[in-house]
């Protein structure tokens, strides 16, 4: 159990820690439109705060840690650049600058949406949310399959068949969470507050089953069947821990 942590949750960690900074990233935009959806000012002050921490985050550490790997650890040389006193500096004057730059962008579009006004929410109908919640749950759902052909080739032909080394589960992975991140995001331009008095563009919130909550169960499904992805990719290639 030890050795499966130690194989499994050291690298998980280290993923998360520079993956860190691109999901506040993606989530503070989230915020900044519920923000704007809503007109809560507090909202889009707080996603602004969060895309210059994660910006802040990216350009301080990640890059240069990440540099570090690449070019020291990796051996990986460019022009200009390796594991040298000059490299760093070279890599930590365009952190800098890539900081400068990103903090004015920033910036600029938190006086663009500070002053914005509410605006009429939108109803699943309009923003098409059931056609994406759909092809979100049939992209899920051919990842799981994805998934679980390797096993069948296995017992029926003894090895892995050729075309799950070319089109690979990560590759599943990626589009997956595209389309979640898609689906949430017309699901942000909807107003899913229920109202006492129930008019017409507000009769999707007292249903029992909307597409939002397909949206929730695809994440459910997503995350099951990215870590036994992981798990497997492992076992059929070879590169569990031995011992």
């Amino acid at each position: 159990m030890l050795m499966l942590c130690w194989f499994y949750c050291i690298p998980f960690a280290k993923f998360l820690y520079f993956a860190l900074s691109p999901i506040l990233l993606v989530f503070s935009l989230f915020v900044l439109k519920r923000g704007v959806r809503t007109g809560r000012l507090g909202l889009r002050q707080w996603a602004f705060m969060l895309m210059f921490f994660s910006v802040f985050k990216l350009c301080i550490f990640d890059i240069r840690l990440g540099g570090q790997y690449l070019f020291c650890d990796l051996g990986v040389t460019l022009p200009m650049m390796g594991c040298s006193a000059k490299g760093v500096r070279i890599a930590e004057f365009f952190c800098l600058v890539l900081l400068l730059v990103s903090s004015l962008v920033i910036f600029h579009f938190y006086r663009l949406y500070l002053p914005v006004r509410k605006p009429n929410p939108k109803t699943p109908e309009e923003v098409n949310l059931r056609l994406w919640a759909n092809i979100s749950m049939m992209s899920v759902m051919a990842m799981v399959v994805w998934t679980m052909a390797p096993w069948v080739g296995y017992l029926t032909i003894g090895r892995l068949p050729e075309i799950f080394k070319v089109v690979q589960w990560q590759h599943f992975a990626i589009v997956n969470l595209l389309l979640l991140l898609f689906g949430f995001w017309k699901s942000e331009s909807c107003s899913w507050e229920k109202n006492v008095k129930v008019s017409a563009r507000s009769r999707h919130t007292i249903k029992t089953w909307t597409p939002r909550d397909t949206l929730w169960l695809n994440v459910f499904l997503y995350l099951i069947t990215l870590a036994l992805s992981y798990v497997a990719h492992d076992v059929l290639t070879g590169h569990m821990p031995k011992g």
